[in-house]
């Protein structure tokens, strides 16, 4: 009993640290890049900074739940790709002949969490019910949705002249909050509430601290499952959605880079990679993380290349301070 309430009170410290890791990092790095570069902060780049991050705060909101069951996710990046190259297509096919842009995005729109839902729901069938582990069976998935989106479209298209109407929202700001910021917290606020106020999201917790006991228990644990990579897979698709319309153009490789991005802002937000533990509060903190070292080093001309090997020295860094070592036997499922 003792060593429970000591492996609880570790558990508490660990994630206490975490928080106060992942407010100085912001506090820290905001100072640093205001320090090195005069405009770092002024209006047009906060505008850019905000709005670049929404993407990204969508797709890590649903790999938040993907984690917390202790299963990952490494297709998100190319199934955003996949719905980044149908929105455009969608949009130039079908936009010129509707009566009205915001029509043609919601037809677009709806495409595209079709296919996330689809998926989704693949991704979440092959891994719970022929029991594959998600990394292999999503890694799979990846190789499968980047060939997709190339065979969908080869080459970068941009939105036809004609329907620049459909995807004109991204560049609506007030002051220096644009619309897709206000619009990615709306998506985060169902995922809240569905993470934390509803029965799935009991279950969530429940599997990812022991899905044996929660099998046990009476837990739903192979619809809960599904139903989350189903989200999940609807999250990157909307990631996709975001892109097309803030690039005006599709790129069918364009998610590529997310994959890495994703799991960095979850993990440095706080959520364990052996499940169980995490909350979307933290996953905000962690991208707005990821968003001002990607900006501030993109600002500064940090090449690329230097940017995947800072992320990755992040990731490290956070699993390594998130671990729980007491655990004996743990696996990323």
């Amino acid at each position: 009993m003792a060593e429970k309430i000591d492996i609880g009170r570790r558990m508490r410290m660990k994630e206490a640290f975490m928080r106060y890791f992942s407010f100085s990092a912001i506090i820290i790095l905001i100072a640093g890049f205001s320090m090195s570069q005069d405009n770092f902060l002024g209006n047009a780049n906060l505008k850019t900074l905000l709005s670049d991050s929404a993407p990204l705060l969508i797709m890590a909101s649903g790999m938040t739940a993907i984690l917390l069951l202790g299963s990952i996710d490494l297709s998100m990046g190319a199934a955003c790709s996949v719905a980044n190259v149908i929105t455009v297509k969608v949009l130039n096919h079908f936009g010129p002949e509707l009566s009205s842009p915001f029509l043609a995005s919601m037809l677009a729109l709806a495409a595209i969490l079709a296919f996330g839902a689809f998926s989704g729901l693949l991704l979440g069938c092959i891994h719970v019910k022929f029991k594959v582990p998600s990394f292999i069976a999503s890694l799979g998935f990846m190789s499968l949705w980047q060939s997709v989106a190339l065979l969908i479209s080869p080459a970068p298209e941009s939105v036809k002249k004609a329907v620049w109407g459909s995807v004109g929202w991204f560049k609506i700001t007030f002051r220096v909050l644009g619309l897709p910021l206000v619009l990615a917290l709306a998506v985060v606020a169902v995922l809240y509430v569905v993470q934390n106020k509803t029965e799935m999201g009991r279950a969530l917790y429940a599997i990812g601290g022991n899905e044996r006991a929660s099998r046990i228990a009476g837990v739903s644990v192979d619809y809960t499952k599904i139903m989350l990579f189903v989200i999940n897979g609807m999250c990157a698709a909307l990631g996709g959605f975001f892109l097309a319309a803030k690039l005006r153009s599709s790129a069918p490789k364009v998610g590529d880079p997310f994959t890495l991005l994703i799991v960095a802002s979850v993990a440095l937000g706080g959520t364990s990679l052996t499940g169980g533990r995490g909350s979307i509060a933290g996953t905000i903190i962690g991208v707005f993380i990821v968003s001002v070292i990607q900006n501030g080093m993109n600002f500064i001309g940090v090449d690329a290349y230097w940017q995947n090997i800072v992320f990755g020295l992040f990731i490290l860094a956070a699993v390594a301070i998130s671990v729980d070592r007491s655990a004996r036997g743990l696996v990323i499922k």
